[in-house]
C-alpha cells in the first residue's frame, strides 16, 4: 500500500541520514559541459527515447554510454543499481562527465523501487556527480533526495546538460571575441607607433 511504501522509504532516509550518504554525491563537482554521459535506464523506454531525442537535437557533440536495465518489477532494484555500478566503474576510468538515471511516468507504487536502499547506496558512491529525471513532476524518490541535481523528467534531465554545453560554448565564444578585439586593438596601437616611429625617423633624415 501507499502507506507502507512511505514508512519504508522514511526508513531507507534514516539509515542513509545516519549512514552520512545524503549529501556525499552532490559534493562532486559536475563539469562545466558534460558531455560524456552514462544512462542508466531502460532502452526500450519512452523516457529513454525522449532524453536522446533532446541531446540528438541540441546540435552538441554528446557522447552517450547506456547501461540498459528493467526500471520497475521484480528484482528491478538489483538490475538498476548494478547499471549505476557498471557505470560508476567507467567514471572512475576518467571517461564519463556524469552519470544521468531516468525513467518516464508511472504509478506510485512502480516508482517506488527508486525508493530502494539499494540504489541510493549506489548513487551515493558514484564518483561523478548523479543526475537523476524519475517520473512525473510531483514525484520524488531516496533516488532524487541523494542524488547531485534533481530534475522533473527525462527530458529535464537532457535540457540540464544542453543549458550547460550551450553557456559553456556562449562564454567560449565571448573569450574568444574578447581576445580578438584586444589583440586587434594592441596590433592598431603597435601600428600607429611603428607609424609615428618612421615619420619622426623621415623627418631627422630630411
Amino acid at each position: 500500500t501507499l502507506g507502507e511504501i512511505a514508512q519504508s522509504r522514511d526508513e531507507v532516509m534514516r539509515r542513509l541520514a545516519v549512514s552520512g550518504l545524503m549529501d556525499v554525491n552532490r559534493r562532486h563537482r559536475l563539469s562545466e559541459i558534460p558531455l560524456r554521459v552514462g544512462v542508466a535506464t531502460s532502452v526500450e523506454s519512452a523516457g529513454f527515447a525522449d532524453f536522446r531525442h533532446e541531446l540528438e537535437s541540441s546540435g552538441f557533440g554528446f557522447d552517450v554510454v547506456v547501461a540498459d536495465t528493467r526500471v520497475q518489477g521484480d528484482g528491478a532494484d538489483r538490475m538498476i543499481a548494478g547499471a549505476i555500478g557498471t557505470l560508476a566503474r567507467g567514471a572512475r576510468k576518467g571517461v564519463l562527465d556524469v552519470v544521468v538515471v531516468i525513467r518516464g511516468g508511472g504509478a506510485r507504487n512502480e516508482l517506488a523501487v527508486f525508493d530502494a536502499e539499494r540504489i541510493a547506496r549506489a548513487i551515493a558512491a558514484s564518483p561523478v556527480p548523479v543526475l537523476t529525471g524519475l517520473g512525473h513532476e510531483i514525484d520524488r524518490s531516496v533516488a532524487d533526495e541523494v542524488a547531485h541535481t534533481t530534475l522533473k523528467t527525462p527530458t529535464a534531465c537532457a535540457g540540464e546538460l544542453i543549458a550547460r554545453a550551450a553557456r559553456y560554448s556562449a562564454d567560449a565564444e565571448a573569450a574568444f571575441a574578447s581576445i580578438v578585439r584586444e589583440s586587434r586593438h594592441a596590433l592598431g596601437a603597435a601600428t600607429s607607433d611603428l607609424s609615428e616611429t618612421a615619420h619622426r625617423i623621415a623627418r631627422r633624415t630630411h
